[in-house]
């Protein structure tokens, strides 16, 4: 898989394709990645190809193989598996305020405090990570 992330162009394509809903054409992938030639294009997908990434349909390439082990895909968006555990971070934040506004536990809010600039640090940390990844 290491041709993938050595060609940046061949990476661009390859994310391009994850991110779409239905087959994608050349001339279509080459004007929204703003790729010099078709043929470039055309390359770098045979490449994809032959990796068993991409598959060619009537209508267009699809991906065939999903590479990220760190992302999740959800109707067409990419999500990165720690969002999930932030998002479970986040919850347990929003019960802990609740027992403190409650006074049913007022030594929460020290706690609560740790717990909110830990998960604010995994997400954004994480999140700019996997954006530069796939951006490039």
């Amino acid at each position: 898989m290491e041709g993938i992330y050595t060609n940046e162009v061949r990476r661009k394509i390859y994310f391009y394709l994850l991110k779409q809903k239905d087959p994608v054409g050349i001339k279509k992938i080459q004007r929204d990645l703003k790729v010099s030639s078709a043929s470039l294009v055309y390359y770098h997908l045979k490449k994809l190809e032959e990796q068993g990434l991409v598959r060619e349909k009537a209508d267009g390439y699809v991906v065939e193989k999903v590479i990220l082990s760190d992302y999740v895909k959800i109707a067409n968006i990419i999500v990165p598996r720690s969002a999930f555990f932030a998002s479970f971070l986040i919850s347990s934040i929003g019960i802990m305020l609740f027992f403190i506004v409650k006074g049913l536990y007022p030594q929460a809010s020290l706690l609560g405090v740790i717990e909110l600039i830990f998960v604010a640090w995994l997400f954004v940390s994480d999140l700019i990570k996997k954006y530069k990844e796939i951006q490039g």
